[in-house]
């Protein structure tokens, strides 16, 4: 069924803690008109519980995985991930059984208060990452490097520990790697992420030269 919101998408470039890359901000930008070019009324606004929301992701993923996934990587992994797991386990808070009980209480709150925001903005614009995409093996590269990694990645786990559906979109190079933006919707709702990503794939007009940086 049709929403609310009259078309509202909101723009998301970031928080005090997570700030995007001018080269992201710009790809927001540029994503942000043509969506207003084809109708839509974009307005900045920020999601509630951002920050929250990341954060719970590794608490809640972590704390799970050292009870069955974490036995897996260890007998079955290779150096690589046993490496990555480790750097990621570092930054993570353990949790007894109620610690992880009150985790999941604080998801399904975060979860409503997103709900609410759905309403009056159905569609969030938003980055993929907050930085451009990673070296190989920067995740090989220890604990600090891991942190910044994961805070990079908010976007992605913010909306995963949700349950949101998110769409990414190209939108062109920058620096001589790729660049886009996320669309994400309520629960459900994948047709409206797909139908303005639809709008956002027709302006970007990637041709094979630009793909290959030429």
């Amino acid at each position: 069924p049709d929403l609310p919101g009259n078309g509202r998408v909101a723009l998301f470039a970031g928080t005090a803690q997570h700030k995007a890359d001018a080269a992201v901000a710009d790809a927001l930008q540029r994503a942000a008109g043509w969506l207003q070019d084809a109708g839509y009324i974009v307005e900045a606004a920020e999601p509630p519980q951002f920050d929250a929301a990341a954060a719970l992701w590794l608490d809640v993923l972590m704390n799970e995985a050292a009870g069955s996934m974490q036995r897996e990587i260890e007998r079955a992994g290779d150096r690589a991930i046993q490496n990555a797991y480790r750097s990621m386990l570092a930054h993570t808070p353990r949790r007894d059984k109620d610690g992880f009980v009150q985790a999941m209480a604080m998801r399904t709150t975060i979860l409503r208060e997103w709900g609410r925001f759905f309403e009056r903005y159905p569609v969030l614009l938003m980055p993929v990452s907050f930085a451009l995409p990673f070296p190989v093996d920067r995740d090989q590269q220890g604990a600090d490097v891991m942190a910044d990694i994961l805070q990079a990645q908010s976007p992605l786990i913010s909306t995963a520990i949700l349950g949101l559906p998110g769409l990414s979109v190209p939108v062109g190079l920058a620096h001589g790697v790729p660049v886009g933006v996320q669309l994400v919707a309520g629960r459900f709702r994948e047709d409206l992420c797909l139908a303005a990503g639809e709008v956002i794939e027709a302006r970007a007009g990637w041709s094979v030269l630009e793909r290959l940086g030429i």
